[in-house]
Order: structure tokens, then sequence, then C-alpha cells
């Protein structure tokens, strides 16, 4: 081996202290021999009690040892101060127990009372000739008086697109004040249409316009105009288009365009279309959005919502239960075209897949709480998703939940997202509450038929649902949602 890289010099030692005192004794115990004597042995049977009397106690207590002394005056002055106050507090009766922990029941409950039945005159001719009215539409315009809206309705019976349409109309109905200074809707007028509306939206942009869309596939737009001068209302047609596509399900309106000032509107097709409308001085028809099933398939789908979350993304729920978050800033060309369908104008949107629902999708709603926006979405089971959309969408929605049966036509989630309204059958309202998982009916009794809507005025204060076999039902809502 190779030592020159060694040396052979030895360096002094490094020395660490030690902590440990060397010089110190420590008493060491032997935990295993005890050296105490054993204590005395006391046989419990021979133990004789020491007895003390109570009432004749004569030990000093450990906490009063010292002498008090009470002056005689001053007690007496306080005590014919304080005595009115108590004589006061005693004749007003027992006092409340108030309880932290406990949740107080009027605070937790929404107070609603059915406020009104709606009939629609021009269909009691529909109605005496046997045809169910079990299909319609509403909407609430701007408000006219004491915080109660205008109102809108449509009925129908159940018919598919070929089918013959008979007393076709929309019927306005306006708030009035009567002699008990309450509010009562009266008919004001109606309007004729080719197809049975059976759908309803109004401009969140502009409350005296609104969207009808038919069975057929027409569109129709309508404002309404009220004179102060001359104190007449009118309700007028705006624009009526025809589409070669299947039934119009559902419409969302879309901010206007800050250079043109035209409004969007989406409508929903039953065919799996959805037609972007400009409005404005004229009525165009901007783009068309074909939609297939995301899946290897290829499917066209069964439309059933449409819900706009902003001036480019919209929302679409399904028969199968799908909810896809399409963009409309990413479009793929349809090219070319087709047996039945030009394909002219026509794009499929990018595509997000959201949590899919066991059954039809019913509802679709945008709320916003504590400066976050949520999508709500409900299946005809009551099974109800909450996806956070803020900022990015997570195709898992952050709380589930499962209402009871009766299925669910359409629901209503309240913007503190603490109760959900759905109609039900004979005219009675459900409200479940969220965070305790408990249900409330209020019942209206009477009315005969399975309702397909709910709609909340824009303030929170007015609710209506149906049809009820040509009949609607207000229900009035005590608290602000």
């Amino acid at each position: 081996m190779d030592f020159d890289n060694f040396t052979l010099v030895s360096n002094e030692v490094v020395e660490f202290q030690s902590t440990w005192k060397i010089g110190e004794k420590l008493p060491l115990t032997d935990s295993c021999v005890g050296t105490d004597p054993p204590a005395k042995k006391i046989d419990a049977e021979t133990l004789v009690a020491e007895r003390k009397d109570i009432a004749v106690q004569t030990e000093e207590s450990p906490r009063h040892t010292g002498v008090v002394t009470v002056d005689n005056e001053k007690l007496s002055g306080w005590l014919r101060k304080i005595y009115p106050l108590v004589e006061e507090e005693l004749s007003s009766g027992i006092t409340e127990v108030f309880d932290d922990n406990s949740n107080d029941l009027d605070e937790e409950r929404l107070v609603v009372r059915k406020h009104q039945d709606l009939t629609v005159k021009q269909l009691q001719l529909e109605t005496d000739n046997v045809r169910k009215l079990n299909m319609g539409a509403a909407t609430w315009l701007s408000v006219l008086t004491r915080n109660a809206p205008l109102l809108v309705v449509s009925c129908s019976s159940h018919h598919e697109a070929w089918c013959e349409h008979t007393f076709s109309t929309i019927s306005v109905f306006i708030p009035k004040r009567n002699s008990y200074d309450s509010v009562q809707w009266s008919e004001l007028c109606s309007l004729p249409v080719k197809a049975c509306v059976e759908s309803l939206e109004t401009n969140p942009f502009n409350k005296d316009m609104f969207a009808g869309g038919t069975v057929s596939g027409d569109l129709y737009i309508w404002n309404y105009e009220m004179n102060l001068k001359h104190e007449q209302n009118s309700l007028s047609e705006l624009f009526s288009e025809t589409t070669d596509r299947g039934q119009i399900v559902d419409m969302a309106w879309i901010k206007p365009n800050p250079m043109t000032k035209d409004y969007g509107l989406l409508t929903c097709h039953s065919d799996g279309i959805v037609i972007l409308w400009k409005i404005g001085k004229h009525i165009s028809k901007d783009k068309t959005f074909e939609m297939v099933s995301p899946s290897p398939s290829r499917k066209t789908l069964i439309l059933t919502q449409i819900l706009a979350i902003s001036n480019s993304e919209f929302v679409l729920g399904t028969v199968d239960g799908s909810i896809l978050l399409c963009s409309m800033t990413q479009l793929i060309p349809m090219g070319g075209t087709s047996s039945s369908h030009s394909k002219k104008n026509c794009f499929a949107p990018a595509v997000t897949e959201l949590k899919s629902h066991s059954f039809a999708v019913s509802s679709l709603q945008k709320i916003e709480s504590s400066n976050q926006q949520f999508l709500v979405s409900c299946d005809m089971t009551g099974e109800v998703f909450f996806h956070n959309i803020s900022d990015t969408i997570n195709s898992n929605p952050t709380l589930i939940i499962k209402m009871p049966l009766p299925f669910k036509n359409r629901i209503f989630c309240t913007n503190d997202m603490r109760f959900i309204l759905s109609p039900r059958n004979n005219g009675g309202l459900e409200v479940y509450k969220i965070d305790a998982g408990t249900q409330e009916i209020f019942e209206a009794g009477g009315l005969e038929g399975k309702p397909s809507l709910i709609k909340v005025s824009s303030n929170g204060k007015w609710i209506i649902t149906g049809p009820y076999d040509g009949g609607f039902t207000i229900y009035t809502i005590e608290d602000d949602i």
C-alpha cells in the first residue's frame, strides 16, 4: 500500500465536555422493595362512623372565619331602591329562557302563504272540451305597484309539434290594489300565437321585454308598454320567427353587446340544437350549435334546460342526466350539408362534461352567495348538485343534496342557499331546508294536475306554480329570499 498520503504524527485529542455531574451522588430507590411500613389495616365491619346532626352543626366554615358586620341602614336603603325593579320584573311574568346553542325556529322557517288562484278566461272553452291543460309557462315582468310585478302566463294540453293548435294565447295579468290595500292580479289582455307556448323568459336587462317559445319551434318577442300620460297599458309583438327545429324547451338571455346594444337570446330545442339570436332593431339568427354526446357514440342529445352563466358560456341539461358546460369562444365549424338541415353557420362548441345526474335534468339555476357563484342543477328524482363556478368550475359538485320523493319537475333555490322550493300535486308547495334536511309542506288543496313550473319574481316576494287544469297559484313569501 502507498502510505505517502498518511502521517505518523499523533494529534491532540479533541474533547467534548460532558453535561453529566460526575462527582454528584444521586439517591437511588429500589422500586421493587418498599421500606415504608404498611398502612394500618382497619376492619370496615367494626369501623364506627361519627354521626353529625346537620341541624346543630357547630363546626366553623373554613371560608368564613372572620367576623362579618352588616350596616343595617345601608342594607335597608339598598332594598328600598331595588324593590320596585324586582316588583316590575315579577309582574311581567316568567322570563323566556334563551339557549345560545339552540336555533330560533321562527328564523329557520321560510314563511310562505297562498295569495291567489288564477284562471285564464280564454281557456275555459278548452277546459269544457275535456282536454287536460297540464302544460304551461309563466314569467314575471317589471314591478308595477307595491312590489308586485306584471305576470304573463300560457297554458296548453300536452301534444306534439304536428298536432292542431287551438286557443293558443298568452295572457297578461296586472296587479291592482283592492279595498283592503292588498294586491290582486286581474287579466289585462291576451294575444294569439300560431302554436302553444310552452316556455316564457323575461329579459333580465329589460324587464318589459320577454320571449316565448312554442312546441313547433317558433320564437316570439313581446314588449309591454305603459303610457303614464293616458294611463294605458299595451302589449305588442316585436318579432316572430319560425324555425325548422324542434320544440323550444327553454331560453336564456345574454347581456347586450356594449357596441351594438343588441341583446342575445339562446333558444334550446329538444332535438339537440341551440340557436343564438341577436335582438335589436331587427332580429337575426347569429349562430347555431349542434349538440352531440361527448362519448364516442356521438349521438344527438335530447335537451331539457339551458342557462347562460356568462356572455360566452352556457350550461345544458339533457334527458339522460348529463350537464354540459359549453363555450362559444371555441367553436368547431360543422361543414357540409345534411339531408335535413343546412350546416351553414352551424358549430359545435367546446364542451366540458360535469358530473351527471341519475335521471333527466329538470332545473338549472345560477345563484350568488357570499361573493361566490354557484350552478344549481336538479333531476327528476330530487338529486341536487351545487357546482362552485366563481373562478374555475370543477367537474365534481361541492355539495350534493338528495330531496325526498315525489318527483321534482322544477325547483328553485333561495339566494342564501338555505331553502329549496318545489311545487307539488294538488296545489301544494314543498319547502326543503338544506342544512337540516327537513321538509315542510304548504298545502293549498282543491286543485288537480301535476305542476310543471315554478317561477319566483326578481324581488323574491312572489311565486307562481302550475298549471292546474288551466289555473295557476300565486304564493307570497314573508321573508326575503
